[in-house]
């Protein structure tokens, strides 16, 4: 039985705790519990005997108590408990007499400790939903909790630490700009450490202080009379207390002190904990980042600078941005963006107030004499040029390569490709990682020019309709051609550098080519394998197939069967999981049948007997550690606004979001709208979005289905601008129709400050947790259930999304031409002004 199993007892075993270890137990106990069955007496029994066993647990309360943590001895041992905790503890020990497990229980139960404060609102929540009861004001636990403040991930944000740092807290004597006082440490290293200050103690960044370690000279020999220097590095101020972190300076006592200290952390690390902070925040982080980019929907392309000249020289691709970068592939499959992205273009880019330079690029290709030609224009190029404007987009929208794209502009350095976090030394014999190792002197010459990265996202969004309606003389089409890209006699070259992380698939996919028939429309249609697994395959047909995704068709494996009598390899049955555009190529999936596969056994006795021969269909690429060097660039430089939404049982809860270097526009109306407190995310989740509308798109979508994309506009009243408060949300699915929509978006910009966002959603697949390993196990060593709580909070990942600017975009689609006045107002609420 558990302690909950003895709930109804509580008054019984409160009463008789006190007579356990006495000559009255019996007596007291068969007259209190005369009326229970004896299965029950036996187990009451049983329960309080265990309570009054003795115990000798450490108690540390540090980080779980809502209260002031001080040390606390008892029979020369040291706890860490609140004045709460040590009050129950003393009344506790006079009832049973000694330290036993009773009295453990009862402190590691008190009411302001997070576990049952977190237990008792779980409970409450729960009790209110299944009531029916709406979160009110009376009610303290709200079912909206995901609105409650969100937690915020920077990508590419790894604090690293060269040695362990073990929580420990011990009374020093602090001498600093001729004061002396009392404090205490929070946690200890060899080269540094964190005091808890009381307030009203002065300091600044940079001071020196002189510290005595009073606590630990009491029971070590130490040898330092004068104390030890220390560095002020920063200040955290809190509402009671004040935490300052030091660095320790090098001295002539330095050495002798860092040997014990090295010594007694190695020793007691199991005992007083290892501060594992900054390891779980990469933990963390790392595993959002590898949700994120490989479904990252704008393609980044990478400037190299070299002589004054300005060229892409990459593209990082991912299944969800290649449309992109095929899209600007001309006819003899060269990539176009050095037009698109002349120097002319990204100095005016450059020329705009930060942090978030971008602009939205309207792009068509016109066929000529089997060429294929580019043209494109900025909003800014159509404003000097609004004569040419209507024509632009009442001719390029007719075509079918219309498209339009929202262009975003960051600075990147080479520098940023060799930042890695590190894992603590923990021991004397290890050497910390050299980030700088993984990166190979090839890498290193092939990256060194980039300077900057132009992100590309796609959101035409099928808007080409509205700009249809902008009518224009036939005499002006002519004109159109100062917005054309010529062609080059010879282009730079730009090459696509796939996202890579460790393949999530199940199994190796082995390229082989070998033909194949399978039925459509009554006849056989030839083709060709591409590469295959024991589960599925992947083939190309010399013309369109009309299947879908889930079909079911057959297949027959002409060549493979002439090699084998054993399987019948005829009439195998797969099932459609992807069709390429051309209708050529189909990703094929083993059917479940009820006698089996014949296929499935083939191909797992062909691997296992030519493994050696087979190549694996991931190639070598080009520049192995390309990918993991321009990944890195690009996390640090990023200002996209990307959230997650996590499975919790029934529930679907949005509370986490990321940034990059620099927050974008919705990072800041969110910051804005919460009064710069925990970020308050009310404006996306208004009338349970998480819940409702994303969480039934997730469940409808697989892990390779395309991004659900959905529109966020976001009006600030025109003369309410200092009070955040008063913002207005609205999805575009919430409009009756397309008129009501335009009518909003038409008065709002004319009458208010109005910012719009489109919303890419997508479903996420298991993580990786490879890439994570190395930290994960290095926490599980320390403490194991925080590792367990960072592997489930990954798991219930279940779709992860990104928002854009389409701000500038939306005036314009909806022909709104004073597009100057809009923007300046969207300035003024970024700036606060």
């Amino acid at each position: 039985m558990t302690a909950e199993d003895f709930k109804e007892y509580a008054g019984i075993i409160e009463r008789i705790k006190s007579l356990i270890n006495s000559a009255e137990f019996d007596q007291v106990f068969s007259s209190l519990t005369a009326n229970l069955p004896k299965s029950k007496q036996f187990l009451l029994k049983m329960e309080l005997r265990r309570l009054a066993q003795p115990c000798n647990y450490f108690i540390d309360l540090r980080g779980h108590v809502d209260g002031e943590v001080r040390p606390f001895n008892y029979q020369e041992k040291t706890h860490f408990m609140d004045d709460n905790a040590i009050q129950i503890f003393e009344s506790a020990i006079k009832e049973y007499g000694d330290y036993t497990l009773g009295v453990y229980e009862e402190v590691m139960n008190t009411d302001n400790n997070f576990r049952v404060i977190h237990k008792r609102e779980t409970a409450q929540r729960v009790k209110s939903v299944v009531q029916g009861k709406e979160p009110s004001q009376d009610n303290p636990v709200s079912s909206q909790n995901e609105q409650q403040g969100a937690k915020l991930i920077t990508f590419g944000h790894y604090v690293n630490r060269t040695e362990e740092r073990m929580n420990f807290g011990i009374d020093v004597e602090v001498n600093v700009n001729g004061s002396r006082f009392i404090a205490t440490t929070s946690d200890l290293s060899i080269s540094g450490c964190k005091l808890k200050i009381p307030k009203g103690r002065l300091a600044s960044a940079g001071d020196i202080l002189t510290i005595n370690f009073t606590s630990l000279e009491q029971e070590f020999t130490l040898d330092i009379p004068q104390g030890i220097q220390y560095q002020l590095v920063d200040i955290e101020q809190l509402e009671k207390v004040n935490y300052w972190r030091l660095k320790k300076l090098p001295s002539e006592q330095d050495n002798g002190f860092s040997l014990f200290l090295q010594k007694f952390i190695h020793g007691n690390k199991r005992r007083y904990k290892v501060n594992l902070d900054n390891t779980t925040d990469a933990v963390t982080t790392k595993g959002y980042e590898q949700f994120y980019l490989p479904r990252l929907n704008s393609l980044p392309v990478y400037l190299n600078v070299n002589d004054g000249t300005v060229s892409p020289r990459f593209a990082m691709t991912t299944d969800y941005n290649k449309s992109v970068w095929h899209y600007f592939q001309d006819e003899l499959q060269q990539s176009v963006l050095v037009n698109l992205l002349a120097v002319k273009r990204l100095k005016q880019l450059l020329a705009l107030p930060g942090p978030e330079r971008s602009t939205i690029l309207y792009c068509f290709t016109h066929a000529a004499k089997g060429k294929l030609y580019y043209y494109s224009a900025t909003s800014e190029e159509l404003l000097d040029a609004a004569e040419l404007r209507d024509a632009f987009f009442g001719f390029g929208s007719a075509k079918p390569s219309w498209r339009v794209f929202h262009l975003n502009l960051v600075k990147t350095s080479a520098q940023h490709a060799i930042e890695q976090f590190i894992l603590p030394v923990t021991s004397q014999k290890d050497q910390p990682e050299v980030a700088k190792a993984s990166i190979t002197p090839l890498i290193q010459s092939v990256i060194k020019n980039l300077r900057y990265i132009v992100n590309l996202t796609d959101i035409s969004s099928n808007n080409a309709s509205y700009y249809q309606q902008y009518t224009f003389k036939p005499e002006q089409l002519s004109q159109l051609n100062q917005f054309g890209h010529r062609k080059l006699a010879q282009t730079p070259p730009c090459e696509a550098i796939p996202v890579h992380y460790i393949n999530l698939r199940a199994e190796s996919r082995y390229l082989y080519k070998t033909s194949v028939q399978l039925q459509h429309n009554n006849q056989m249609i030839a083709g060709f394998s591409r590469d295959f697994s024991s589960g599925g395959l992947q083939i190309e047909t010399v013309e369109p197939v009309k299947y879908s995704k889930g079909d079911v068709i057959q297949l027959d494996l002409v060549d493979l069967q002439k090699i084998t009598t054993k399987h019948q390899l005829i009439q195998l049955p797969y099932e459609v999981m992807a069709v390429s555009k051309s209708q050529t190529i189909m990703n094929l999936r083993v059917a479940a049948t009820e006698n089996g596969h014949a296929g499935k056994p083939f191909f797992q006795q062909l691997i296992q007997n030519n493994r050696a021969k087979l190549t694996l269909a991931e190639e070598t690429p080009k520049y192995p550690g390309l990918s993991e060097a321009l990944r890195s660039m690009y996390l640090k430089a990023l200002n996209n606004f990307a959230f997650y939404l996590h499975r919790k049982g029934i529930r679907y809860e949005l509370n986490v979001i990321a940034q990059g270097a620099t927050p974008n526009a919705l990072h800041t109306l969110l910051l804005q709208h919460s009064n710069n407190g925990p970020l308050d995310l009310e404006p996306l989740l208004k009338n349970s979005t998480a819940n409702l509308q994303f969480a039934q798109q997730l469940k409808a979508m697989k892990r390779f289905d395309p991004p659900k994309s959905y529109e966020l506009y976001i009006k600030v009243p025109r003369h309410k601008v200092a009070s955040m408060t008063t913002l207005e949300s609205y999805y575009d699915y919430e409009f009756t129709d397309e008129q009501q929509k335009q009518a909003f978006i038409t008065s709002s910009l004319r009458d208010a400050t109005l910012f719009a966002f489109r919303l890419f959603l997508s479903r996420t697949g298991r993580p990786d947790t490879d890439y994570i390993a190395k930290e994960i196990s290095y926490i599980s060593v320390y403490a194991l259930h925080r590792a367990k709580t960072l592997e489930e909070e990954l798991w219930s990942v279940a779709g992860v999304g990104d928002a854009v600017n389409i701000s500038k975009e939306l005036a314009w689609r909806y022909r709104y031409l004073d597009h100057t006045a809009p923007d300046k107002r969207r300035q003024q609420v970024l700036q606060g002004s």
